[in-house]
C-alpha cells in the first residue's frame, strides 16, 4: 500500500455535506450567519459575529467576537466559508495568536471537517 491509500484509509465521511446549487457568486450575510450559526453550533462555543466595512476581518479575543469585514462576501463562496473557519480557528489558539502551528492544526480540522466533510480517523501525518 503506498502513501496515498494509507491516508484514505485514515479518512472516513463524517457525514454529507449541504448540497449547494453552484460555489459561483458570492455569499448574502444570511448565508454567512447560517454557516457560522451551523459551525459555532456544532463546536459548543459561543462567538460573536458582527460585519464590518472595516478590513481585515479579525478575531477579538477578550469579547470573544468575529469582526467580519463586508469586503469577504465579495469572494466564492468557499472563500467565505474559509474566511469564517480562519477567524473561529483563532478561538482555539493556545498562546500567542500569530497563526503559528497551533492555529494551523485546528484550522486544517475545521476546513477538513467544514468545507471537505472528512475526518481523519487517525492522524494523516
Amino acid at each position: 500500500m503506498n502513501k496515498q491509500e494509507e491516508i484514505r484509509e485514515g479518512i472516513k465521511i463524517d457525514r454529507e455535506l449541504p448540497v449547494e446549487d453552484s460555489n459561483m457568486g458570492n455569499m448574502s450575510k444570511a448565508e454567512v450567519i447560517d454557516f457560522f450559526t451551523y459551525i459555532t453550533d456544532d463546536l459548543a462555543v459561543v462567538i460573536v459575529l458582527e460585519f464590518t466595512p472595516v478590513s481585515p476581518s479579525i478575531y477579538l479575543e477578550k469579547t470573544p467576537k468575529i469582526l467580519f469585514c463586508e469586503k469577504d462576501l465579495n469572494g466564492y463562496k468557499w472563500q467565505v466559508k474559509e474566511r469564517v473557519l480562519h477567524e473561529i480557528a483563532h478561538h482555539f489558539e493556545v498562546g500567542n495568536r500569530r497563526h503559528a502551528s497551533n492555529f494551523y492544526k485546528v484550522y486544517a480540522e475545521l476546513v477538513n471537517k467544514y468545507l471537505a466533510g472528512y475526518v481523519a480517523v487517525e492522524p494523516l501525518i
